[in-house]
């Protein structure tokens, strides 16, 4: 299985996780209880993989990388949900594409990785998708949801940098599990260690949680072992799959039907943008 098609494979359970999280979360629960939850079950999901190639790391810099990610993904996905608490799950997945800017120079400085011409074609191309979509009347849609998306996306970023200096030295399996679980845990520490706010959210939203959980865990391996395989310059955009299978639930499971013409140029641009990365 090569790159793009797990990268692919990650943009759909990704969106999958999203649209559940966002059916979950218009009900009013803790974004931070729901993140401690969700989290803790995706990385137990993930537990009995870890058998298939357990590599644990040999350098002592590994640990740092992996205390460096499972910080920023902590942040990343209490904010998402934040996010998605506030806004439609198209939005969320529209405005979470401008993380391409920074992934493309991103992996410049820090992986040494070529900007080629195609590379510079395809983020064109995704982030004009994202502008279509964002304006409506020459204006730029600003709420707590944008603001929430656009800190979880610069923290999903710095946290993607950390898992390609990582897995290197560190199996795909089990730097996903341990990862969840310890982002699991440092939420509900944040929560005060207080059972009752995660007894509440369960009851409030116990299936949703459960599924999101388990679709998050298999976009996270399928993640991993794409940016092992792959430059994370291609990688992160093909992800980007996710915007066109989270417009499309939203419209047939969440009735998200505002803006549909902006909607479905916006997707359009950004699939060929993807399909550009992939060719070139």
């Amino acid at each position: 299985m090569n790159w793009f098609i797990l990268s692919i494979l990650a943009g759909l359970t990704f969106a999958g996780a999203r649209v559940v999280a966002r059916a979950s979360l218009r009900k009013q629960g803790s974004p931070l209880a729901f993140t401690a939850i969700h989290d803790f079950i995706a990385g137990l999901a993930l537990l009995p993989f870890i058998w298939i190639q357990l590599e644990l790391p040999t350098l002592s810099i590994t640990w740092l990388y992996f205390f460096g990610f499972i910080t920023f993904a902590f942040l990343t996905d209490w904010f998402a949900f934040l996010a998605l608490q506030n806004i439609d799950v198209s939005e969320y997945q529209i405005i979470n594409q401008s993380r391409n800017i920074f992934i493309l120079f991103g992996g410049l400085l820090l992986f040494s990785e070529v900007i080629t011409t195609s590379k510079l074609l395809s983020v064109f191309l995704i982030i004009l998708g994202v502008i279509v979509v964002m304006y409506e009347r020459s204006k730029l849609r600003i709420n707590r949801g944008f603001v929430f998306t656009i800190l979880s996306t610069l923290f999903a970023v710095i946290a993607f940098s950390f898992v390609k200096l990582a897995i290197v030295d560190f199996s795909e399996t089990a730097f996903a599990s341990f990862g969840l679980l310890a982002v699991g845990i440092i939420s509900f520490g944040c929560v005060g260690f207080r059972a009752k706010e995660i007894k509440k959210e369960l009851q409030l939203n116990a299936k949703g949680i459960i599924l999101a959980a388990i679709l998050f865990s298999g976009f996270e391996l399928s993640l991993f072992l794409a940016l092992n395989i792959g430059e994370i310059s291609r990688v992160i955009p093909v992800t980007q799959s996710s915007l066109i299978f989270a417009v499309l639930a939203g419209i047939l499971f969440l009735r998200e039907r505002t803006r549909l013409p902006q909607k479905a140029i916006g997707t359009v641009l950004v699939g060929i943008g993807i399909v550009l990365m992939y060719i070139f």
